[in-house]
């Protein structure tokens, strides 16, 4: 599956609305451990990938020359090393299997990675000819874009892509630039717009991550508690549990998922293994396409791995069909979205999840609507080639019992 890993971080201090969330603890491994490297070089891990699909995910080594893999349901470590060539950039994207990172550019499986500066991060990626394309802004919310071949699109080549790759989708931004007083700016290709997103810089440059539908998702981590120093002095920090998710809405509200994420964690937790001896970590974060975040605290003698399902906002096809039906709290959000469902969007959410099996599809409008999704590879196959696992099963199964009254 196709994936794109950003390092996170900032905070906004704004009016917010608290949205309680289920948090999942999927992985606590030893196999990767936080390790901090002087003289520049960062520490280990660095960022956070996750496979959705196979369910797994993936860190980077700090000196970027290997990636770790670890299976979320059956935790085994899988380590694979990279080559590099001396091309020295800022910021390097792989497209296919996304990943994230800094400094040289290596080759993976034959294949070289390519180089933006994004200034803000990844806006977001549609498909290019058998690659995909890449949306960025620079400092001064300025559109360009980068596509699996290297080549580095001008703001107006950028924009004109846009309107070429999904007319309909191009008039809606034209109407939301109208809205925010930004259409002669917008059709100057100084801004950039997408479907209701307004993709513009933010303060302090950080990055942040998107999903399908524009949200725009970030996470504060702070440790919990008191300790000794090395002199055996007790050092206030504060007693507060004060880590959170947030997200900022195609409107710039901002939601809060969680504002007790330590509860869950033993390294960072109030009630974790490190309440003596303040700890050395390192996190990050990552929003899959349709909104399931993950993120992972990692630890000086293990890393705890944690996915909040999405159950937010506007309902996610892409989200349901990776999720599909499972016996607990999201099982009850299931229950309550699929009745609320047209037969069209019944059809369309039964159908992808087949799409991510790699299905062809015979129907006209399915071909079309498949074909722009950026997670979506037609690898010829019918439904008959696929057995789905039984969380998928299980919500193909309900659509269609809806489907027949």
């Amino acid at each position: 599956m196709k994936k794109i890993v950003i390092i996170l971080l900032s905070i906004f201090t704004l009016n917010s609305i608290v949205l309680s969330q289920t948090i999942e603890k999927l992985v606590t491994t030893t196999d990767i451990k936080h390790i901090e490297y002087h003289s520049g070089q960062g520490s280990f891990p660095e960022g956070l990938y996750v496979d959705e699909f196979e369910e797994s995910f993936v860190v980077n080594s700090p000196k970027m020359d290997s990636l770790y893999f670890i299976k979320i349901l059956s935790p085994t470590l899988v380590k694979i090393n990279m080559v590099y060539c001396n091309t020295p950039r800022t910021v390097k994207l792989k497209l296919g299997n996304d990943y994230w990172g800094e400094s040289l550019q290596p080759m993976l499986n034959g294949e070289y990675l390519s180089y933006i500066n994004t200034a803000n991060g990844i806006s977001f990626i549609l498909k290019k000819d058998s690659g995909y394309i890449v949306y960025y802004i620079d400092k001064n919310g300025i559109p360009g874009a980068v596509d699996t071949t290297g080549r580095i699109y001008s703001s107006e080549e950028a924009m004109a892509y846009l309107k070429e790759y999904d007319p309909e989708k191009y008039r809606q931004s034209e109407k939301r630039a109208a809205e925010l007083e930004l259409y002669n700016d917008f059709i100057r290709n100084r801004v950039l717009i997408w479907g209701k997103r307004y993709y513009k810089p933010i303060e302090g440059g950080s990055l942040y991550q998107y999903d399908n539908q524009g949200n725009r998702y970030g996470c504060n981590f702070f440790w919990w508690g008191n300790y000794k120093n090395d002199w055996g002095t007790f050092c206030e920090v504060g007693t507060e549990s004060t880590s959170n998710l947030f997200c900022f809405d195609i409107n710039e509200e901002r939601f809060i998922f969680d504002t007790t994420l330590n509860n869950y964690s033993t390294i960072l937790g109030s009630k974790g293994d490190y309440q003596e001896t303040r700890p050395e970590y390192s996190t990050s974060l990552y929003v899959g396409f349709g909104g399931n975040i993950y993120y992972y605290i990692a630890g000086e003698e293990y890393t705890e791995v944690f996915r909040i399902r999405r159950t937010w906002g506007e309902p996610d096809f892409y989200a349901m069909a990776i999720n599909g039906y499972t016996e607990d709290d999201y099982g009850k959000y299931v229950n309550e979205v699929l009745p609320k469902l047209s037969k069209a969007d019944l059809r369309l959410l039964r159908n992808t999840i087949f799409a991510l099996y790699g299905v062809h599809f015979k129907s006209a409008d399915l071909s079309k609507y498949f074909d722009k999704q950026v997670w979506y590879t037609d690898e010829g196959k019918t439904s008959a080639d696929v057995t789905l696992p039984e969380h998928r099963q299980k919500l193909v199964e309900m659509i269609l019992e809806l489907e027949r009254k």
